[in-house]
């Protein structure tokens, strides 16, 4: 049911049990696990308390540095123990500079691009240059020796609704090799936006949907509107979303994000409230420019 817009909505509870890796259990709550307002070594600056966990380095470079360590360790995990990593990500300008940072930095020449599927969590309308495509093919796609077909592209279609159904349909058959329950996407790489969006959702006019059988959805309301991305639902059924929130642009979102964490309500026109995986984790990567705090 639709709310009124600007709403502020309490924390719905935690279910004490929820089917395995399904996302129609996702829901919202303050995450346990929240980190406390530690310092980072060398600064004054405390580590805001997020819905998630928290890492905190003072500048984007060893930020980025942090985000990407954590990275392949996970991919490995995966192939270790799937035979593949279900790699997600939302190719924003403030992701660039990571996968840019994983193509060319000597620690990550062995990336295990053979046994990683590329998904795209979101696309824009944009001229095919400014696309978020062209930033996956550009770095990617052309530079990390990834096979073709190991990367997945999504279209925004006349209409929409094709590529969102063709794309699901791609998603379904590839997931459901796995075992059941762990089919559902290893990681997930976003960025937050000032206003305190996500994957392709900038604002959300009432909360989003809670339908288990859509992985993919054409957004509306969005500031690059028309757009298709991932549901939010589905994203929360990812065994890792991790959200970069990097310089003094994300600072407002951050200060929002650890106001709701004390106050345990939400603004419901926040999409990045809407994260928390339910049998996975959410990790904030942020630097000391995005802090309320310095």
């Amino acid at each position: 049911m639709s709310r009124p817009r600007g709403r502020v909505e309490p924390f719905p509870p935690r279910p004490p049990s929820i089917g395995l890796f399904h996302p129609a259990g996702a829901q919202w709550g303050v995450s346990s696990e929240a980190e406390p307002f530690d310092l980072v070594p060398g600064t004054d600056v405390p580590t805001p308390r997020l819905t998630g966990g928290v890492v905190h380095r003072p500048d984007a470079d060893t930020l980025i540095d942090a985000l990407l360590a954590d990275l392949a360790i996970h991919a490995r995990n995966c192939i270790r123990a799937f035979g593949d990593f279900q790699f997600a990500l939302s190719a924003t300008a403030q992701i660039e500079p990571c996968l840019r940072r994983l193509m060319y930095d000597l620690n990550h020449r062995d990336f295990p691009w053979n046994h990683t599927r590329v998904w795209m969590v979101d696309e824009i309308t944009a001229p095919e240059e400014d696309s978020r495509w062209a930033t996956v093919s550009g770095l990617v796609l052309e530079q990390s020796g990834i096979p073709p077909e190991q990367i997945h592209r999504l279209s925004i279609t006349a209409p929409p609704s094709e590529g969102v159904a063709a794309y699901e349909s791609t998603l379904r058959e590839t997931l459901g090799w796995r075992e059941k329950g762990h089919d559902r996407l290893d990681y997930v790489l976003l960025s937050l936006s000032p206003s305190g969006g996500v994957a392709g959702f900038d604002r959300l006019q009432h909360p989003p949907i809670q339908d288990d059988s859509r992985l993919v959805q054409e957004v509306e309301g969005s500031e690059d509107a028309p757009a298709v991305s991932m549901t939010l639902q589905f994203i929360n059924a990812a065994r890792m979303v991790a959200v970069m929130a990097s310089g003094a642009e994300c600072r407002d979102a951050v200060a929002r994000i650890a106001q709701a964490v004390r106050t345990r309500r939400r603004d419901h026109t926040m999409p990045v409230l809407y994260l928390d995986p339910m049998a996975g984790e959410l990790r904030f990567y942020v630097d000391n420019a995005a802090c309320p705090g310095r």
